[in-house]
């Protein structure tokens, strides 16, 4: 995750920005992290949406899991498994045809930069950074996630001092699913609450 943020911290330097806000959702809430603790001064608020900072058994497994799937079967069927997984039967069923039909690259290199992405959750230990998060956080999880345990949510919460938490419904595609519901939440946050 420490690489991931310091690439962060180039591409925000080669754009010429100088303090921003940050928003991570899922493996990119983990980048976020580390990043808000590292680099304090070029953040002004930050979002983390259906991420953690440290996993679970289940985290674990499901993260062994993805592996053999994309080593084994390919990224498309692995990215159809979290499809199901990730959101309600009623957006599934809404959505499946058009899911089933999208083109996914499974080239070799495809499936090992994948695989260097669940080396680096593997190794998931951000409690020493989130301690460090100083900038207002807003954390927002879907109460039914099925693929970070919702409680990944609180134990954020609990560790950066200047975080609001909120809980919307649905699984790990909770902002798809509600897109109206939590953007108008995510702007509300990042441009009136002070």
């Amino acid at each position: 995750m420490e690489i991931f943020a310091s690439n962060t911290l180039e591409i925000l330097d080669q754009l010429k920005i100088k303090k921003t806000h940050v928003i991570g959702k899922s493996m990119g809430g983990m980048i976020a992290q580390v990043f808000a603790a590292k680099y304090k001064n070029r953040i002004d608020k930050l979002v983390l949406g259906c991420t953690s900072a440290t996993r679970d058994n289940v985290g674990k497994e499901i993260i062994d899991i993805a592996k053999k799937t994309a080593k084994n079967v390919g990224l498309k069927e692995l990215w159809f498994n979290a499809f199901l997984l990730g959101y309600s039967r009623e957006y599934v069923n809404r959505n499946f045809n058009t899911y089933k039909k999208t083109k996914v690259d499974s080239t070799e290199e495809s499936i090992n930069g994948y695989l260097k992405q669940c080396v680096a959750i593997e190794k998931l230990n951000n409690i020493k950074y989130i301690k460090k998060i100083i900038c207002k956080t807003l954390i927002i999880h879907g109460k039914d996630d099925l693929i970070v345990d919702p409680k990944k949510s609180f134990e954020l919460a609990l560790h950066i001092k200047n975080s609001q938490l909120i809980s919307f419904p649905g699984g790990h595609g909770f902002w798809k699913e509600n897109v109206n519901l939590v953007d108008n939440e995510v702007v509300e946050f990042l441009v009136n609450r002070s």
